[in-house]
């Protein structure tokens, strides 16, 4: 469990980087950073906590779904902030505050829908695992490019074997190779497939519509077990890795390379002397 530390709090609709919308039952939480591809920087995802708060607290919200402004819903942890990290210290605070917004989403009351209006790169990617329903536009593309920082995904290679298949998993968590919507739907990670990004609002209502022909205790026995499965040892350990890897200061170089060429460093010389 991770907790906020004093003077993070945000005011409840008081927020710069999302935007929050209800229209009973759905409550609605939107990355609005577009012009950085919704990218999470610390301020944006103290803002995500208090939305979800919101949302949590709110009598006529039933179901939280999460989306996107823009073209993206979310390209993950800001580079450009981590490259700012002036210490492995400062690096690791920044990844625990995503494992908290990871950790609140799973601990909702309320069945909650991933709507992905587009793509989902490294944190954007492992937020989808904390969703109860996930439905993406069939433009959208899904990559989890953590180990070109010298990071590591938490989740795909810990939940990612029971959903996608251990052979899958793997090679998409050791080559950081992309994937379609179409391709994540097969494989098991998205639930649900639209065209446009302008039909999936109409999709996730239709989406809440099914559940609620089920009476509220059973949809929240369904969730309470779907979300156990996710919060054991898988999110423990993923995070472990995830804040050690952090430590190092071989991801802070790789954000300022990318920072300053828009590409990561080359590791071939690592392979070669043996080093780490």
């Amino acid at each position: 469990m991770w907790v906020v530390e004093a003077g993070d709090s945000v005011l409840a609709g008081n927020y710069s980087f999302v935007k929050t919308r209800v229209d009973p039952p759905l409550g609605w939480l939107v990355f609005s950073r577009p012009e950085r591809l919704n990218a999470f920087n610390t301020s944006m995802m103290r803002e995500v906590l208090a939305a979800l708060d919101e949302l949590e607290g709110d009598e006529g919200v039933r179901f939280v779904a999460i989306t996107g402004e823009g073209k993206a819903f979310s390209a993950g942890i800001d580079l450009g902030e981590l490259a700012e990290a002036g210490s492995p210290e400062e690096a690791e605070r920044l990844f625990s505050t995503l494992a908290m917004v990871v950790e609140r989403i799973l601990g909702l009351r309320k069945p909650v829908i991933m709507a992905v209006n587009g793509h989902a790169i490294g944190g954007g990617a492992e937020l989808l695992w904390a969703g109860d329903i996930v439905v993406a536009v069939r433009s959208a593309r899904i990559s989890w490019p953590e180990s070109l920082w010298n990071l590591a995904p938490p989740f795909l290679p810990t939940l990612g074997p029971f959903v996608l298949g251990p052979a899958r998993a793997a090679y998409l968590a050791l080559t950081a190779e992309p994937i379609t919507a179409e391709e994540a739907y097969r494989m098991g990670l998205v639930s649900l497939l639209v065209d446009e990004p302008g039909q999936l609002e109409d999709a996730v209502k239709r989406v809440a519509e099914k559940i609620m022909a089920s009476p509220p205790a059973a949809v929240e026995s369904i969730v309470g077990m779907l979300r156990a499965g996710k919060r054991g040892w898988h999110t423990q350990l993923g995070v472990a890795e995830l804040k050690r890897l952090s430590k190092d200061t071989t991801a802070l170089q790789a954000a300022k390379s990318f920072r300053d060429t828009k590409r990561p460093p080359d590791y071939k010389s690592l392979w070669r002397t043996g080093k780490k």
